[in-house]
């Protein structure tokens, strides 16, 4: 049976004062509006919940057992406004990221000491996942938003741009020295690759960049794991793409170096990506706002 929830407060005034006068006072609503609320939820219930009597009313055993239950709902209810009033207030909440090894130390890292400190009641979790992985964690509601390269259909995401990131193809001098190269573009012919693995989504990407300039390469080593990648290339084992922000301190050293292809791999875009059928909490909007441009 639907009841309103006020005749509901109002009978737990009643219960807990023992004394209609004294709950009229506290709800701020007159003594003969308390007395036809309770006259009302009795009728919709079909029980009497008080006895009245000179000095006041009591409970009925029905009466005390709704009021057990009536006292835990306001109580959760209470709580509720509670925490929804921490949330819009920044004091409480709760974030889930979804990003690569390589991009959280590139993009998310550097927001996330400030975010933390002017925010310190709100949680956050990384979940450390391949671009397509994080955007499976997000069609399953797992994560709140991915930070990624743009994937090729973002058919079901709303993506909001970071920044262009270049691509390059490097390697180890003293490999490049052992290699039988005129020009940059021989390294298609004559070099052994090393790539990350078919089913990352920035390995898709040079498998397109090859497929549209027509250029065959069978990989050497495959790994799903960037940073691996690097450490085989600067090992002289052969020759990796990489994002040129990333390695600069090791282009300035000089334990890898650039290879000047033609032409040159076309850049992609690195972005927050999210649900756009579903709504994104306060702490995360507020989130957003850090990454501004």
């Amino acid at each position: 049976m639907s009841v309103n929830l006020e005749l509901y407060r109002i009978f737990h005034a009643v219960a807990y004062y023992k004394n209609i006068s004294h709950a009229a006072e506290t709800l701020y609503i007159s003594q003969p509006a308390v007395s036809q609320s309770i006259k009302k939820l009795e009728a919709l219930l079909e029980v009497d919940l008080f006895l009245r009597g000179s000095k006041g009313v009591t409970l009925t055993p029905e009466g005390k057992t709704l009021f057990t239950y009536i006292g835990k709902a306001l109580t959760t209810i209470a709580t509720g406004e509670k925490v929804l009033a921490e949330q819009k207030n920044k004091q409480r909440g709760m974030i889930t990221i979804g990003v690569t090894t390589t991009l959280w130390t590139h993009f998310l890292l550097p927001h996330l000491e400030t975010f933390m400190n002017e925010y310190p009641k709100i949680k956050i979790k990384i979940i450390n996942k391949p671009t397509l992985e994080t955007l499976t964690l997000i069609d399953q509601d797992i994560v709140d938003f991915g930070i990624v390269v743009q994937p090729f259909d973002l058919t079901n995401y709303n993506f909001s741009k970071l920044t262009d990131i270049q691509d390059i193809f490097v390697a180890a001098p003293n490999y490049l020295r052992t290699q039988d190269i005129v020009n940059p573009n021989d390294i298609f012919s004559n070099c052994s690759f090393l790539l990350l693995e078919t089913a990352n989504i920035s390995r898709q990407s040079i498998d397109r960049y090859f497929a549209e300039n027509h250029i065959t390469v069978t990989p050497k080593i495959e790994i799903n794991n960037t940073d691996f990648l690097l450490e085989f290339a600067k090992s002289g084992l052969g020759i990796t793409v990489v994002v040129k922000s990333f390695v600069e301190k090791e282009l300035i050293q000089g334990s890898l170096v650039e290879i000047p292809v033609s032409p040159p791999i076309p850049h992609r875009t690195v972005g927050i990506i999210y649900n756009k059928t579903k709504p994104l909490s306060l702490a995360t909007q507020t989130f957003f706002s850090y990454f501004a441009p």
